[in-house]
């Protein structure tokens, strides 16, 4: 039996000023960025189960799924960071 990893789930720390950027509402309450735009933002990589909260502190979860994890973490941070600023 070959068992291989087919999946990993990251975290990325959120500096206050990106976490800040996710913060923002408008003014009916609604989030100023949604995860429709940051799913949206990241494909079309394999990525899954993008996640964050105020209850999970200043960090982005998500999952990817493949062969290639280095590669596609490395263009997920570099296209948040576009969109959040560096850290």
């Amino acid at each position: 039996m070959k068992v291989e990893v087919y999946s990993i789930t990251y975290r990325i720390l959120l500096s206050d000023v990106q976490q800040a950027k996710l913060d923002r509402k408008w003014p009916d309450g609604g989030p100023f960025i949604s995860y429709e735009k940051i799913e949206s933002l990241l494909e079309p990589l394999p990525i899954e189960d993008l996640y964050w909260s105020h209850h999970t502190g200043q960090f982005i979860y998500f999952t990817v799924r493949g062969d290639d994890f280095e590669d596609t973490v490395a263009e997920v941070v570099e296209r948040l960071e576009r969109k959040l600023g560096n850290v």
